[in-house]
């Protein structure tokens, strides 16, 4: 029998391939594609989804415990860890199963095990029964994701030294966690293990928390996180690690404190995973850290080989690795395709939750740019006192001189949710004015963005001007 040829042959089946794969069935392009694990990645299956699960019951039982203030008797609460496990995992199964059946439905081939690129045109299947299958393909789409990186001296043992992945599925709830590693992954198991009971100590080698972020988010979170008793050690490192005869884990930090654990979730990053794919067979070199370079139409070194999503480390973002594949797929098939990554929002998901899109303030300085910065807490309006959700604050960048909005940062319930508009704002050009002069109904949590804009733009209504230079700060 002949090996099967495609027009396009997608290498994983994450956010950003099992999209790219159902993209290219639309525009009418023979597609497979090829999955070592599990069908919807690390996102589905070990990653956005589960983890989102997870944040939901921490956020009923936060909501539970503080019924007293809503007017409600109840009795305290517990966490019942396997029925917590069990929930997550039937999410995962069905969403999973959910794009067996929406590649099946578009005519994609799948084919199961792991994807060596033999040249620029031809895969070598190792198959997971034994044996190899190869198929050739005009186009290669690499959307491999990427994985945990391990500091030196670690290793997983999946109970009491684990990742991410292997904390979604303990069989028990530890009562003492170190989580080493203050970016989102690190800081949101941080939230979520707080918020149910365990005593959390984080780590974090760098001066503040999630640096990618705007850094009045970053001592927002700070604050938070002391609120919760979450034990913060910044710009620190661990020197040593002893394991007890007991189960538990001592650690010892720079300048000598030492900590007792139960387990300790390292989560100190995460690395392209381009090793083992073959790419020298295909004429390509990875980059530093193991990264794929593409140009700006997603095109590798080799001109039928286009790299899409956390392969690329442009930006770790589920939804942004799904834009790629779209965009991937469309050039492949001939079609013009958006490729103006300027306005990708990004979520963080800890209590309360972050979100942001375009410019920090810190970066638009060092654009040399004149700036108009809005600021509005959540303190101060009306919705977010009925719900009983006032932490936090929205901050929104412009530039003084266009008026152009340049950035906007959120922090604080619902920031996934509020982000959007802004994220249309940049996207569109559009400048702070448009921003305040938009009506937004009320009492809505989206009217906190509008209000943002209004002090922005120097017609702050419902706060004074010396009110909402201190929004961030508490």
């Amino acid at each position: 029998m002949s090996n099967p040829h495609y027009q396009v042959v997608i290498v994983g089946t994450g956010p950003g391939g099992y999209v790219a794969a159902i993209r290219a069935a639309q525009l009418g392009l023979k597609t497979a594609v090829v999955e070592k694990e599990e069908l919807g990645g690390t996102c589905l299956n070990w990653g956005c989804i589960p983890t989102k699960a997870w944040v939901g019951t921490a956020h009923l039982y936060e909501q539970i415990k503080r019924a007293k203030e809503y007017g409600i008797e109840v009795g305290e609460p517990k966490i019942v860890w396997p029925a917590l496990v069990e929930r997550k995992n039937r999410i995962v199964k069905q969403l999973t199963g959910g794009v067996k059946q929406l590649l099946a439905g578009r005519g994609v081939d799948i084919h199961r095990g792991l994807a060596t690129l033999a040249s620029a045109n031809r895969i070598t299947i190792a198959l997971g029964g034994g044996g190899e299958q190869e198929i050739t393909t005009d186009n290669i789409v690499l959307a491999t994701g990427a994985s945990g990186w391990m500091p030196p001296g670690w290793a997983l043992d999946g109970e009491r030294v684990i990742g991410s992945r292997e904390a979604l599925d303990l069989t028990k709830q530890p009562a003492r966690i170190a989580i080493l590693g203050g970016g989102v992954v690190g800081s949101e198991f941080a939230s979520f293990f707080a918020a149910i009971g365990t005593q959390v100590t984080l780590v974090e080698m760098l001066p503040r928390l999630v640096m990618a972020e705007d850094e009045e988010v970053s001592a927002g979170l700070e604050r938070e996180m002391k609120k919760r008793r979450i034990a913060l050690h910044l710009g620190t490192k661990v020197e040593d690690r002893r394991d007890n005869a007991d189960g538990s884990i001592t650690l010892t930090l720079a300048g000598g404190k030492t900590v007792d654990v139960d387990a300790v979730l390292v989560a100190t990053g995460r690395r392209p995973y381009s090793e083992g794919l073959g790419l020298a067979a295909a004429g390509l070199a990875p980059g530093e850290r193991g990264r794929i370079a593409v140009d700006d139409q997603l095109r590798t070194s080799v001109k039928n080989i286009f790299a899409i999503g956390d392969v690329t480390d442009i930006k770790q973002l589920a939804h942004f690795a799904s834009a790629q594949g779209k965009a991937a797929v469309e050039i492949i098939a001939g079609h013009a395709a958006q490729t103006n990554w300027r306005a990708v929002p990004a979520a963080t998901f800890t209590t309360p939750e972050i979100a942001s899109v375009g410019l920090t303030e810190a970066q638009a300085k060092a654009e040399g740019r004149t700036l108009k910065i809005g600021r509005f807490p959540f303190r101060a309006h009306g919705r977010n006192i009925a719900d009983g959700e006032t932490a936090g604050f929205v901050k929104i960048v412009g530039d003084a001189g266009t008026g152009q909005v340049l950035g906007a940062h959120i922090f604080g319930a619902k920031a996934s949710e509020l982000i959007h508009e802004c994220a249309l704002a940049i996207a569109a050009d559009l400048d702070v004015k448009d921003l305040a002069h938009a009506i937004h109904a009320h009492p809505t949590m989206q009217e906190v963005v509008g209000e943002a804009a209004e002090d922005a733009d120097g017609v702050a209504i419902h706060l004074l001007r010396t009110e909402a230079k201190a929004a961030a700060k508490g």
